[in-house]
């Protein structure tokens, strides 16, 4: 750390601790994956040399913490605490990469997810935390942390590609722009929040030779005609390149944290719900609608929009594995996502059909937990996405907030056990008939007789719990009943056709209920 910043605030020197630290493991995690990819021949020595680098961040940030008074009563001295105790579990674990006892999935996601996603959340949760930071200033920081720990990913994973030469592998290759893209995302928004002056510091430190080399790999990755190209370069050519970039990265932190404190920062001006950023605005109505925003006053609302991003995914896009630890929170604005597991013989159990209005896996976010399934774009989606800290802060901070979450997810559990029912205790006939009747409201509140399958056949037929061969025979039977059926474009032949399959989970949005012309007389019992 240098001299001058001795005199800085704690937090100040907190964050610069903490940056350094993850820095040193952003390094480590980056050797490691080069030595374990290639059977301990590569970065022996630097690995080691390496360990000892890291061990003097940990204490550094050891000896902050214990400047403190009263560490028990703030819940982020807590979380740094339970931190620092987790450092015999990192000497057990780079015990294990020197034997050889790990495959390098294993090898590299311990740092990712037990010691650099944490440190990011406490960053921001110690950012928050300084009296008059301005929160703008906050939200830049924080997607320019999840910029850079993005690009050490991708120096981690694609020394795995050079060393193993799988850049051949589409999953592989998928799983690498998959990184670029939320790196682009995440700068895009950064761009979109931080100063002028922090924005012409960046792009001059991240300009050259280095990082057009890196453009031009990013460009043969996504080509897939010249992937296989890439495996010429050598992993330590690689890792050179990329650790010039994160190294710049780190320069760049360490202003953003210097600007965090209100000694340095511009005059602060308030900013009503009408001056909400552009790509937000034309949103707002069916944003303000969505029901984790509803009834929040306007200046609350825009404290939590002001860190959003939206952003456009195309059919097939995978949003994230099962195992991964979300660094953000989804909500849907428009389109289909599918959650799902791999079973063991390579099928896909769905489990959740999620479509505008819902939020993806909302307690892995806020427990900070791993994610137990898989999220894939079904149909084209827009979603907005809000940083897991600053939407876990958000909830701590305002009650209204709070209690909307907590009735999301209530109607979620109600959602599932509705789910669950329908698959074991109904026919495939009834199944499919109240899944027509749901879509049929969704699309134009029930008051046409035309409805539109939103995604492929075979995955509704895994939603709703039956082979696809089930499916296409139940929808014969509705043929057979009086119901067109031309590609995805089902028709009832009069609008009260599926009456007979409505539930209460169905009834409050229909357009007959409580009236003479509800075929369901029990639901008005």
């Amino acid at each position: 750390m240098r001299n001058e910043d001795q005199h800085a605030p704690l937090p100040i020197r907190l964050l610069q601790a903490l940056g350094e630290l993850a820095h040193q493991l952003q390094i480590e995690r980056g050797y490691t994956a080069l030595f374990t990819d290639s059977d301990g021949e590569l970065f022996s020595d630097e690995l080691r040399a390496q360990y000892k680098a890291s061990d003097q961040s940990i204490d550094a940030v050891k000896d902050l913490v214990t400047a403190i008074p009263d560490p028990e009563t703030i819940s982020w001295v807590r979380k740094l605490m339970i931190m620092q105790g987790n450092k015999s579990e990192l000497i057990a674990h780079r015990e294990k990469v020197q034997n050889g006892q790990l495959e390098f999935a294993q090898a590299i996601n311990v740092y990712t997810y037990k010691s650099l996603y944490p440190i990011l959340d406490i960053n921001i949760e110690i950012a928050l935390s300084i009296d008059g930071v301005n929160p703008t200033k906050v939200s830049a920081y924080s997607n320019f942390l999840q910029w850079k720990e993005r690009v050490g990913r991708e120096r981690a994973w694609g020394a795995h590609g050079f060393c193993s030469k799988v850049f051949k592998n589409r999953e592989f290759t998928e799983r690498m722009l998959s990184l670029i893209e939320e790196q682009a995302a995440c700068k895009r928004t950064f761009m979109s929040l931080a100063t002028e002056r922090q924005k012409l510091e960046v792009t001059e430190i991240l300009g050259g030779y280095v990082m057009e080399c890196l453009e031009n790999i990013h460009d043969q990755l996504s080509d897939s005609n010249q992937a296989e190209d890439l495996e010429t370069l050598s992993p330590i050519t690689w890792f050179e390149l990329l650790t010039g970039k994160i190294d710049r990265m780190h320069n760049a932190e360490i202003s953003l944290v210097e600007n965090l404190h209100p000694a340095v920062r511009p005059p602060i001006t308030v900013r009503v719900l009408d001056e909400i950023p552009a790509h937000l605005e034309k949103h707002m109505p069916i944003i303000q609608a969505l029901p984790v925003f509803s009834k929040l006053e306007s200046e609350d609302l825009y404290a939590v929009l002001k860190h959003a991003d939206i952003r456009d995914y195309e059919k097939g896009k995978l949003l994230f594995m099962q195992g991964e630890t979300l660094s953000r929170y989804y909500l849907i604005l428009e389109g289909w996502v599918k959650l799902y597991k791999s079973t063991g013989s390579g099928d896909e159990a769905v489990l959740q059909m999620l479509s505008a209005g819902e939020s993806l896996m909302e307690a892995a976010v806020f427990l900070d937990i791993p994610s137990l399934v898989n999220a894939q774009v079904v149909q084209k989606v827009k979603l907005l996405s809000l940083p897991a800290p600053i939407i876990r802060q958000s909830l701590v901070d305002n009650k209204k907030l709070a209690l909307n979450m907590i009735g999301g997810l209530s109607m979620r559990s109600q959602g599932l056990i509705r789910q669950i029912e329908h698959s074991r205790l109904k026919t495939a006939t009834e199944r499919v008939g109240w899944f027509l009747l749901k879509l049929g409201m969704e699309q134009n509140g029930g008051k046409a007789n035309a409805i539109i399958l939103p995604y492929d056949k075979s995955t509704i037929a895994s939603y709703l719990d039956m082979t696809r061969e089930t499916f296409s025979r139940t929808l014969k039977r509705f043929k057979n009943n009086g119901f067109s059926i031309q590609n995805d474009k089902i028709t009832k032949p009069d609008p009260k056709a599926l009456c007979r399959f409505c539930d209460e989970s169905l009834a409050t949005a229909c357009i007959y209920k409580d009236g003479d012309l509800c075929p369901q007389t029990y639901l008005m019992k």
